[in-house]
Parts: structure tokens; C-alpha cells; sequence
């Protein structure tokens, strides 16, 4: 669903992915981690067709996002980091448009995510007026329209109480489960170790460590956590 073949990338001559690959198959949840600088905002603006590869493959669903960009893009929901939405819509607008632009009728589909999201009180208010935590779940809702097969959320935890993120980790599994590919990137291993079947470290440009659930698993019960492994891999 989401493969990285030989990707690399250089700004100014400092190379940032350094012959990348990562390969996410439908029904997987597997987190992207790493020290700040390692190089994953730089993947997932590749992956959402934000940057173009110096070298290398990507391909969404199949299609070359290169050569096939528009097909590619049809099949992915994105959460950015920082959410970016019209100030000036409403969140029923704003899930209304994104129905239209992907061709998906709005009813019932715009209010059942109000609901779920918890949004319905807020829905005829202006977006301008929304906290951090309800633009993020509004960014999320928007993703899920459509129910492509590959969703990405780049730190998507972050802005959310605890009720919040539960509800959105939850959302993940229920996602996955249906046969979506999932890619997070985060920052609060604990959550990791919880809800993904496979974590994936990147550092300086290229994958450090990848472990899956069953080794993450083995690796626990011996009194090492995601945040071990992840420190030695960096050292």
C-alpha cells in the first residue's frame, strides 16, 4: 500500500534521506519514529506529494507517484502535523467540501462524523473558532471520507485530552482492521508499543531498527521498552 524504494533527498547538499525504504502492506499500523532531524516530515511530504525524490520510488496503492500522482493521491487521507484549515467555514463545510471533492455523497456521511468526533454542537461554527484539539479531530474526520485505503497521520496524538486520543487511537485499530494501510508518526512511544503492529526507526536519513509486534512483544517481557530500544539505536 505504501512503499519507499531508494528514496533520497538533499537540501543544499546535506543529504536528509539517505536511500529510504519502508514498505507498509494493507492491514498494518506501523509507526514512524525517530530523533528530530532524522528525516520524517521529509518522507511523509514526499509520500503527500509536497516534495519531489531526488531519487528513488514511491508508490500509493500501486501507483507511481511520480508518474501517477493524482491516482496516487486518490487513494491516501492525511492528518498533517499542523492541521490547515479554512478559517472561514464551518466544520460542516468544511466535511462537506472535502465529500465533494471526493465524490462521496455528504449524507449521512458529514453528520455521523460530527458525532463520532464529537463536533455536532460545533458544526455551524466557524473553524476560526475551534480549539487546537477540535481542529485536529476535524482534520482527522476529513481524512477518513471516502475510507481511502492508505491514511497517514503525522503526530495526529498531539492537541488531544486523554478521551480525545483514546477515541483516535481507537479510530486507528478500527481503520487497519478494514484493510487500511496506516502510517503514524509520533513521539509518545507508550502509545506505540500499544497500537502498532510494526515500528520503524529512522535516523539520519535511513531505517536504524524495525521491530514488529512479536519482537516488540519479547523485547517487553525481558524488561526492555520502545524508548530502550529506541535510545540504543540512537546512541
Amino acid at each position: 500500500m505504501i512503499e519507499f524504494s531508494e528514496v533520497r533527498k538533499e537540501f543544499h547538499g546535506v543529504s536528509v534521506l539517505k536511500g529510504f525504504n519502508l514498505t507498509v502492506h494493507a492491514g498494518e499500523l506501523v509507526g514512524l519514529i525517530g530523533p528530530n532531524g532524522a528525516g520524517k516530515s521529509t518522507a511523509l511530504r514526499i509520500l503527500t506529494g509536497q516534495l519531489l525524490a531526488d531519487a528513488g520510488d514511491v508508490r500509493i496503492h500501486g501507483h507511481d507517484l511520480a508518474t501517477q500522482p493524482l491516482q496516487a493521491r486518490q487513494c491516501l487521507g492525511y492528518v498533517p502535523q499542523e492541521p490547515d484549515i479554512e478559517p472561514f467555514l464551518t466544520g460542516s463545510e468544511v466535511l462537506a467540501f472535502v465529500a465533494d471533492v471526493r465524490g462521496v455523497p455528504q449524507e449521512p456521511i458529514v453528520q455521523t462524523l460530527l458525532d463520532e468526533f464529537s463536533l455536532a454542537e460545533a458544526a455551524h461554527r466557524l473553524t476560526r473558532e475551534y480549539s487546537e484539539g477540535m481542529l485536529r479531530r476535524l482534520a482527522i474526520a476529513s481524512a477518513l471520507i471516502g475510507n481511502a485505503p492508505v491514511l497517514v497521520f503525522d503526530e495526529s496524538l498531539n492537541g488531544l485530552d486523554p478521551r480525545g486520543a483514546r477515541f483516535v487511537r481507537e479510530r486507528m485499530e478500527i481503520e487497519r482492521d478494514r484493510g487500511a494501510a496506516v502510517l503514524l508518526t509520533g513521539h509518545v512511544l507508550e502509545t506505540l508499543e500499544r497500537i502498532c503492529t510494526r515500528v520503524v526507526l529512522l535516523d539520519q536519513g535511513a531505517v536504524a531498527l524495525e521491530v514488529s509486534r512479536a519482537e516488540l512483544q519479547d523485547h517487553l517481557a525481558q524488561g526492555r521498552t520502545l524508548e530502550d530500544l529506541y535510545l540504543d539505536a540512537t546512541a
